[in-house]
């Protein structure tokens, strides 16, 4: 009857020590909307990565001036997303949450430790308020 009361405490704690850990492992997704997002880009001590999840149309058709193209659907999104792992914060933004959603997940897949900050409202918010954005040859 002790072993089976000492077994249970020390299952009873390993449990606990591992949702402890979990929570403290789990990656932290700062959701802001367009208004938010472009005060913080406009400030002077904000030079951080933006990436746009979107399709290479989608992109080329009006991006944020400083976005970086890496489509969420792709299958090197991997890939592309392990240059920007050592960065301390990024900015995920799309058209809707789907790609955006993708693309964190990759990151906490990749272990990224830094700030993920996600625009809500994608770039149809940012466009809607007449925020700056560059449209581009798909070629260039």
């Amino acid at each position: 009857m002790i072993r089976l009361y000492d077994f249970s405490k020390k299952l009873y704690f390993l449990i606990i020590l591992f949702c402890f850990s979990t929570i403290l492992n789990a990656q932290v997704v700062d959701t802001l909307n367009y208004e938010q997002v472009y005060t913080m880009l406009t400030s002077c001590n904000y030079h951080k990565t933006i990436i746009d999840g979107r399709d290479s149309a989608m992109f080329y058709s009006g991006h944020n001036i400083n976005a970086v193209y890496i489509d969420a659907i792709s299958d090197e999104v991997p890939r592309f997303l392990e240059n920007y792992t050592n960065y301390d914060s990024l900015l995920v933004y799309c058209t809707n949450q789907t790609r955006s959603e993708m693309i964190i997940d990759k990151l906490k897949k990749l272990n990224y430790q830094g700030r993920i900050i996600y625009m809500q409202d994608g770039i149809n918010g940012w466009k809607n308020n007449d925020f700056p954005i560059k449209i581009q040859d798909i070629n260039d």
